[in-house]
């Protein structure tokens, strides 16, 4: 791209960044000198008037502006919501090639005219997006095919945004800090260039069907690898409606909570036992058959879970279950949400008692319904104190946002909200709970939990009390506090526990070691749960 065209659009996108800069600047001198009250009346409808600048100007702009606007939406823990919204509605202002421009590149990549590729070419795209546009044909084979093709020019026009993108985000962090912009950038940088070679595209697409394979009810396009290129993308046809297209599901008398659920659980095979995920479960990359069956599109933006993710989320459900704060603050580290140095590590074992005890000591559930869920006056509750103790400046330092979970976030969010619009009833969580279970089972989790939690039990009793134990990990770590407290029914509760922990134990060692019928080994089970469950019972009713 000429160099004076690259610094027309620079010049462009610098007077809506000057624009957007001032008008926040403005207001935070308002705040200044008239308060928070007139800053916080104020604040909303900048965001909102802001977006709607930034909007215009991508626009105006196009080209790869359009699709890191997209990108940056997906970021929804750096932007407030009013640019998020604004940002997700660029895909539909997306840019069309012409026909002549989309033949030239099919047949240069190809190396063979459309005529002798194909036997019918439809010449308007049926979907058009920032990077390419996809085109409905049929193969001399009779086979019926999506063929994606990059718009011209979009490699060179993609350097030139973004190095004008990476001069804007320069000036705004001259003028205002935003925690993780950087970051963000370089990961939308590394996204664009994977997106810009579709034989990624095609192996994503390849390594997830063959990942998909046993799913039932799950459709993954085969791609056409002797059509396809770093440019051109070539794979099934796939008739369906879009996912959240009720009206069109219930003609079709469809079970639209099957779906939702089916859709949630095919995501939590391919995160949590394959590592690797689609990405952009949006409604328009989820199509339904008028059997039933999901269809997954646009392998673009994909995520890997890694490994040690993987092996540290049940860890951490675990230590959570058991209430071991410790074990919580390591998991927190190896998650990559802790920062490893003495600081970071003592705000986080803060935050971490306090959510703890505000949990324990000032949450009350009635009947096991979240429904009914009440909290005591939070003035004065361990929230209220941590607020006043850490500032939003150490929380900020400390607790980070690991890279590998900013599209799993998205994921997240784009699945919830899918799942909403097509089946209200379905609680996502709900499904997501045996799935999980099955996760720290897996390995002997449960048994090890009941374990390790009658080991800590036996420890506390017969070396020291827990609270002496913790007593000294806070000494230890700079953060003494101390509470005193006396209980008349002290040493009942003692001998309850060590009898409840030392029958658990004898079960447990029964269950593992006995070689006697089902039935019989299943009793030792039970007994050593309904022991646990009497401890903890126990240790709940008299804890201090």
């Amino acid at each position: 791209m000429k160099k004076r065209h690259v610094r027309k659009r620079l010049k462009k996108a610098n007077r809506v960044t000057f624009k957007v800069l001032f008008s926040y600047l403005f207001l935070f001198l308002g705040k200044r000198l008239f308060g928070k009250k007139y800053y916080q009346k104020r604040i909303e409808k900048l965001h909102k008037k802001n977006a709607a600048r930034i909007k215009e100007a991508i626009l105006e702009l196009k080209g790869l502006f359009i699709k890191v606007g997209q990108l940056f939406s997906v970021m929804s823990h750096i932007l407030p919501d009013a640019y998020s919204e604004v940002m997700e509605s660029l895909q539909d202002h997306a840019p069309k090639t012409d026909y002549k421009t989309t033949a030239a590149t099919i047949e240069k990549e190809l190396g063979e005219p459309i005529s002798s590729l194909f036997q019918s070419f439809e010449e308007e795209p049926i979907a058009s997006a920032s990077i390419g546009q996809v085109h409905k044909s049929q193969l001399k084979t009779g086979d019926w095919v999506a063929v994606k093709i990059q718009h011209a020019n979009i490699e060179e026009l993609a350097e030139a945004d973004l190095y004008i993108i990476e001069k804007i985000i320069k000036r705004i962090s001259f003028f205002m800090k935003i925690n993780g912009i950087e970051h963000v950038y370089g990961q939308v940088k590394q996204m664009i260039h994977e997106e810009l070679d579709y034989s990624i595209e095609a192996n994503n697409m390849l390594r997830i069907s063959e990942n998909l394979e046993q799913q039932e009810g799950i459709i993954v396009p085969k791609v056409f690898s002797e059509y396809s290129s770093t440019k051109v993308l070539v794979t099934a046809w796939q008739e369906g409606t879009k996912i959240t297209n009720t009206e069109q599901l219930d003609k079709w008398n469809i079970n639209k909570s099957e779906i939702a659920e089916r859709l949630i659980l095919t995501y939590c095979k391919m995160i949590f036992e394959d590592g690797f995920y689609h990405a952009d479960p949006h409604p328009g990359n989820l199509l339904v058959k008028k059997d039933g069956t999901i269809i997954l599109l646009d392998f673009g933006a994909v995520a890997i879970l890694p490994e040690e993710m993987r092996r540290e989320i049940p860890i951490l459900i675990q230590a959570v279950v058991r209430k071991d704060n410790e074990a919580i603050l390591k998991s927190l580290q190896k998650l990559g949400f802790v920062g490893s140095d003495g600081d970071s590590q003592a705000v986080a074992s803060q935050l971490i008692d306090a959510l703890s005890n505000f949990l324990l000591n000032e949450v009350k559930v009635d009947n096991l319904n979240f429904k009914d869920l009440k909290l005591d006056d939070v003035k004065g509750s361990s929230i209220d104190k941590l607020r006043k103790e850490i500032s939003l400046k150490e929380l900020t330092k400390t607790i980070q946002v690991p890279k590998d979970w900013i599209l799993f976030d998205r994921t997240v969010q784009l699945l919830i909200g899918t799942s909403h619009t097509l089946a209200p009833e379905v609680h996502p969580l709900d499904v997501v709970k045996p799935y999980m279970k099955r996760l720290v089972i897996r390995g002997g989790g449960l048994k090890q939990i009941i374990v390790d939690a009658l080991k800590q039990q036996v420890l506390a009793i017969f070396s020291l009390p827990a609270e002496m134990d913790s007593f000294l990990k806070k000494a230890n770590s700079g953060g003494l506090e101390v509470n005193v407290r006396t209980n008349n029914d002290l040493m009942y509760a003692l001998g309850q526990q060590v009898i409840f922990t030392l029958v658990g134990l004898g079960c447990v060692y029964f269950y593992q070691k006995a070689n006697t019928p089902p039935i019989k080994l299943n009793l030792f089970l039970i007994g050593g749960i309904a022991s646990g469950l009497l401890l903890m019972r126990s240790m709940w009713k008299n804890k201090r």
